[in-house]
């Protein structure tokens, strides 16, 4: 019986720690589930799929999935709840703005949408609100951080708000932006004491710190909020939604310590292969950062899976090539988000660089 077969392969995923090979037993339990027409278990399966996905540092299954638990719901509402997937639309409004292909238009009723859900569930905007600042602190836009900040601080928490660490890593990033590095510190301390955490805090503040640090002349304490980050990152070495922060690091490191540079590039670029989007562009500025300390023809070993933008049938690249592939990436990418939004806003952070 079917339903046989999908329980085999849910207590399969219990039993497994990569999280890749969980979402591909998801993958065919859904199909199973949809060949024989179940919408429970479909609805069910893709919730959980969701929420495996989202510790991968690209997902690719996420959206379609969600795109169906949306049509599932709005066509059955007595069968499900709304509230099941409200936590994971936010997660989705962050793959939305991630996407060059997905229009301001396409966005905008997204989250239209999403505010209706929450409204009639008795949530306030402060999800929404959240979503903006991220996209502001995305594109290096003061006046849009600014006026988020402000909307997300207007708003009393509730249970669909970030969690207290990533708001507060959130307003360190703004504080950067806003105020400079000192005072950005300052407001960390409850993240770097260890007061508020959660999955990628204080992972993603400690390198901001570190790396923010070492451009404003702050090198102790740089050097201390890198060895803080790179503790965070053995605890989460499997975890592939920390690439962003590990190649971070190892641009840092490439002013400090090019021989650990090396390692951490050679460790990790190999999980940068998922799709064009807007963690790529700011993998992609930060390696063309990092090759600039390097000389020219220093090679990097990279056991890279065909899937790999980068992959050329070789495991041996030179920092020039490296360079050379990462700065027409960026720059690609640069001009698709900025005519999305109607803007020169990644433009001007590769003009930075």
């Amino acid at each position: 019986m079917y339903t046989l077969k999908i329980q085999k392969l849910r207590n399969q995923v219990a039993r497994v720690d990569n999280t890749l090979e969980k979402v591909n037993l998801l993958t065919q339990a859904i199909r199973i589930a949809d060949e024989n027409q179940d919408i429970e278990w479909g609805y069910e399966l893709r919730l959980d799929l969701i929420s495996e996905e989202i510790d991968l540092a690209f997902s690719t299954e996420s959206l379609p999935a969600f795109a169906w638990i949306l049509q599932a719901y709005d066509e059955n509402p007595e069968r499900f709840n709304e509230e099941d997937f409200l936590w994971q639309y936010k997660w989705m409004m962050a793959e939305l703005y991630d996407n060059p292909a997905v229009s301001r238009e396409q966005i905008e009723a997204a989250l239209g949408d999403f505010e209706q859900r929450l409204i009639r569930n008795g949530y306030g905007k402060r999800a929404i609100y959240n979503e903006e600042l991220s996209d502001a602190l995305a594109q290096k836009d003061l006046a849009a951080v600014e006026v988020a900040l402000t909307n997300v601080n207007a708003l009393q928490r509730d249970d669909m708000s970030d969690c207290e660490a990533c708001e507060m890593d959130a307003e360190v990033s703004a504080t950067l932006l806003q105020y400079g590095y000192a005072p950005a510190v300052e407001k960390a301390l409850p993240l770097i004491e260890g007061q508020f955490t959660c999955s990628h805090v204080p992972l993603r503040t400690a390198v901001n710190l570190a790396y923010e640090g070492y451009k404003h002349g702050y090198a102790e304490q740089a050097d201390r909020m890198a060895k803080l980050a790179e503790t965070e990152v053995f605890k989460k070495e499997k975890d592939s939604a920390i690439l962003i922060s590990a190649i971070k690091l190892a641009t840092y490191f490439s002013y400090t310590d090019l021989g650990k540079s090396k390692e951490w590039i050679e460790r990790f670029l190999p999980w940068a292969d998922g799709p064009e989007n807007r963690s790529m562009f700011q993998l992609a500025c930060y390696v063309c950062e990092a090759m600039k300390n390097f000389r020219a023809d220093e090679h990097f070993m990279l056991e890279l899976g065909q899937q790999h933008n980068l992959f050329q049938g070789k495991t041996s690249y030179t920092a020039s090539e490296l360079a050379g592939h990462y700065r027409k990436l960026a720059h690609q990418l640069a001009e698709r988000f900025d005519q999305r939004n109607g803007n020169n806003n990644f433009r001007n952070q590769l003009k930075a660089l």
